[in-house]
């Protein structure tokens, strides 16, 4: 190289490796910042389908099955007694009929790694940035973070590309604000050994409680388990994480029957405010992908998928106009203003269709159907039935979660056929 990298990236995790990766393979080398300190475990270990494609594309689907646990599909148990169990066998011909379920850190190890062998430099330093607000550009890396990248004196990237995660680095030192979503919750979870599944093997399951709800994620040698509480029954359960998710699984209904051998393996970890989305992902001489912009609720595990797919999208960007894309900022403007409109609208869809599990659309949309098809078996019931499970399928593996089709399809199955008393007595609260 006769110039150090025109962009860097900071933050290691997999947006920030993926998009390294993926820049690397088309010949432009970034410089990837990462201090190399993250929690030992992380939320986002149930993968979706559409993940796999990504992870197909990028070549490296089979170092991440041989660190996984393979995914057939998910389950939904209401505390009522209802439960829909989907497998992803329905979306084959979309998507992969498959998932994995995976110990975080040694999976971002392996896209990290996969961008190490294409020559990407990743730097063991905590980037500071510096503050232009309204100027061009608007953020620069500091003195520390340009000598520790090896640039020389009047040297810079042209292009920060934020993947700092829920740091928000460039959101918060410019005063960006960001619109969370209604639901305060907290969450809690650690690994376990001893609680039984009796669901197929890999299937996670996610049952839903009078006061929140809570994940089983099985992993190769052990179980992840976590609840998500609204925070007016926190107190109830315990003054802290691990009061709260012994207490749970201890006197839950549906959760106790299996748990009753159960040995936490690890250290609780505590996370809030799943909803957020900053009003603005970019600006002259930086961008923010992956947490960095927003995160969305863990309820279906679309986050690791929305770091991929925004990593993916930047490196076409790219593909498409070539390095030479950072001397035309007008260009670039223009590629990145479309890029940030389709983040955001992959948000605001996940959101909308996680909504439908919060506020008890989804379970009374099921109950509605298994008495249509009680009542009036036959083609037309059986053929409901198929629609609605392949259409609610591809939308939460990934395939067709934007789709206007498909929202459109759910707005009015919701409208027109649901008692909207029965989805408020099966809400969550």
């Amino acid at each position: 190289m006769n110039r150090p990298p025109r962009i860097a990236i900071l933050g290691a995790g997999p947006a920030g490796s993926a998009l390294a990766a993926l820049l690397a393979r088309q010949g432009i080398q970034p410089l990837v910042f990462d201090d190399e300190k993250r929690p030992k475990l992380l939320v986002g270990e149930s993968l979706i389908p559409a993940i796999v494609a990504i992870l197909q594309r990028m070549g490296i689907e089979d170092r991440v099955a041989a660190i996984s646990q393979f995914k057939p599909g998910a389950s939904f148990i209401h505390h009522r007694g209802t439960q829909m169990h989907f497998n992803f066998i329905s979306v084959e011909g979309r998507l992969p009929p498959y998932a994995y379920n995976v110990p975080r850190p040694a999976f971002d190890d392996v896209i990290k790694d996969h961008a190490k062998e294409l020559g990407v430099k990743f730097v063991k330093h905590r980037a500071g940035l510096v503050a232009h607000p309204g100027g061009s550009p608007e953020l620069e890396l500091d003195a520390a973070a340009l000598e520790a990248g090896g640039y020389g004196k009047g040297e810079k990237p042209d292009l920060i590309i934020d993947a700092s995660g829920r740091s928000r680095t460039s959101a918060r030192l410019l005063g960006i604000q960001a619109e969370t979503g209604p639901r305060k919750d907290t969450a809690h979870f650690a690994h376990f050994n001893g609680i039984e599944h009796p669901y197929e093997k890999g299937q996670i399951a996610i049952t839903l409680h009078p006061w929140g709800w809570s994940w089983r994620i099985p992993l190769q040698d052990r179980m992840s388990f976590g609840m998500v509480m609204n925070p007016k029954s926190l107190q109830e359960f315990g003054a802290n994480g691990e009061e709260r998710l012994e207490k749970v699984l201890a006197t839950d209904p549906v959760l106790s029957p299996h748990a009753n051998g159960r040995q936490r393996i690890s250290d609780v970890f505590t996370y809030t405010n799943y909803q957020l989305l900053s009003n603005r992902g970019h600006g002259p001489g930086w961008i923010s992908i992956g947490d960095a912009f927003g995160f969305v609720d863990p309820m279906l595990s679309p986050g690791v998928f929305l770091a991929l797919d925004a990593a993916e999208s930047l490196a076409a960007i790219f593909a498409k106009h070539g390095e030479k894309l950072l001397d035309a900022p007008d260009r670039l403007e223009r590629e990145l203003v479309r890029f940030e409109k389709r983040q955001r609208v992959w948000h605001e869809a996940w959101h909308e269709l996680i909504s439908y599990f919060y506020d008890g659309r989804i379970v009374a949309f099921y109950e509605r159907g298994m008495q249509l098809k009680s009542d009036h078996p036959g083609w037309f019931s059986n053929t409901m039935e198929r629609i609605s499970n392949r259409t609610l399928a591809l939308m939460a593996t990934g395939a067709s979660t934007m789709s206007v089709w498909n929202r459109g399809y759910l707005r009015s199955c919701s409208k027109w056929l649901l008692n909207s008393d029965r989805a408020k007595d099966l809400a969550l609260p």
